[in-house]
């Protein structure tokens, strides 16, 4: 099928609107997440907390975006996406109220997971209505646009979050991070029911576990999740480590440092781009493949600059280019990914895509929460342990993908 072709069958399955939409309500968990950042410590002093108590505020709203998928996801499969979807995105958008005006810190922990939970419907239920109305090349294109908003987010999220910091506030913030009411309206406007009533499941709770019992008995199924959680773990440590290795390790000052977190996120959405228009001429399998054995070299090469040279404060031009440009090339080989891995498993859901994608989304931010911590065992001052974390998720990413991502038979 031509270029042409391919992008009009796009255009007459997802609607630009719908496409839109979909791609907002993905960003919800990133903007809401990593805007604040720049924040904490005008936050602690506000709302007189200490900087564990600050840091509590998005643990709990992880912990309801973890829930949520889980729940939402699964319940969806029976009442349908968009009910769910508009119920999810009002508990969000109360939620968001409420961490805007809390008054101290246990109300906005019960705000955060609240919204989260709410907010968790949109990141979920995106990747089942694409599900429901495509699969193959024309699914896989529609979630490489998701996948690149989502991706991009958690990059460009701080940035926001410093720059509007000094004019609003951390409740402005909060207000800007939560923009749950245009999502609501997207909603309402853009995005129909994908699931028609005699393809939902019945028999209540039980009848979602037999599903989900059943997708995970789907060996291709369970290792494509994991290989999609691995590469969210390898964002994740960036994001995490970048700060660090960047500030405090090479003494990048913030207005360069913005530069650099700014031309990272404009990577992955160009890498995902990319991956999107070539899926039709190179299978979505194949590109994982590729995607993941570049960024294993490029992740090898990354430790042992960090375990060479960065094991403690330096200044060398020569050595931060060297740090930025293999930064650029860590998140471009991730972009051949996000798209991919997403389609691939929800291929394998047929109806049962609600519960599919709440397994995929809770899986991949439990692996994101586990792998970023581990980046920072070795000090705020040292890229160490943060090149030894990048190459063992490599490593275990390609060791799980060689063991089979599609049914034999199946191109590649």
């Amino acid at each position: 099928m031509s270029d042409s072709a391919g992008e009009t069958s796009l255009r007459s399955v997802f609607p630009v609107t719908l496409l839109v939409a979909l791609a907002a309500l993905a960003a919800v968990g990133p903007l809401a997440t990593d805007t604040y950042l720049p924040a904490f410590a005008q936050m602690a002093t506000d709302l007189k907390a200490s900087a564990s108590g600050i840091q509590l505020t998005m643990t709990t709203f992880l912990v309801g975006i973890a829930a949520g998928q889980l729940l939402i996801g699964m319940l969806s499969d029976r009442f349908g996406r968009r009910p769910l979807l508009v119920w999810g995105t009002l508990l969000a958008l109360a939620a968001g109220i409420g961490t805007v005006v809390a008054p101290g810190l246990v109300t906005l922990l019960a705000a955060r997971f609240l919204q989260g939970l709410g907010g968790a419907a949109g990141m979920v239920l995106g990747r089942a209505v694409i599900s429901d109305r495509a699969r193959g090349a024309t699914a896989t294109q529609a979630l490489s646009v998701v996948m690149a908003i989502q991706g991009v987010a958690p990059v460009v999220a701080p940035i926001l979050g410093g720059v509007l910091m000094d004019f609003i506030g951390w409740r402005g913030i909060m207000a800007v991070a939560g923009f749950t009411l245009v999502m609501l309206l997207m909603v309402l406007a853009w995005v129909p029911e994908s699931l028609p009533s005699q393809d939902r499941s019945s028999g209540g709770l039980k009848e979602l576990a037999r599903g989900t019992r059943e997708l995970m008995r789907d060996g291709i199924f369970v290792r494509l999740v994991s290989v999609n959680a691995l590469v969210f773990a390898l964002l994740m440590c960036f994001l995490s480590a970048a700060p660090f290795i960047l500030k405090n390790v090479l003494g990048m000052a913030t207005g360069p440092y913005t530069l650099v977190f700014g031309a990272c996120g404009l990577t992955v959405t160009v890498s995902v781009g990319i991956a999107g228009s070539l899926v039709r001429r190179v299978p979505p399998a194949r590109q994982v493949r590729i995607g993941l054995t570049a960024q294993l070299v490029v992740d090898l090469v990354f430790a042992g600059v960090c375990l060479a040279w960065l094991g403690s404060p330096t200044r060398s031009t020569p050595l931060l280019v060297a740090v930025i440009a293999l930064a650029l090339a860590h998140v471009a080989c991730l972009g051949l990914c996000f798209g991919n891995l997403p389609a691939l498993a929800l291929e394998r859901t047929g109806h049962r895509a609600g519960t599919g994608s709440a397994l995929l989304g809770f899986i991949q931010f439990a692996a994101g929460g586990l792998a970023s911590p581990l980046v920072g065992l070795s000090g705020e001052e040292s890229g160490a342990a943060f090149g030894v974390v990048i190459v063992v998720v490599a490593v275990a990413a390609n060791a799980v993908a060689l063991l089979g991502m599609q049914d034999r038979g199946s191109s590649s």
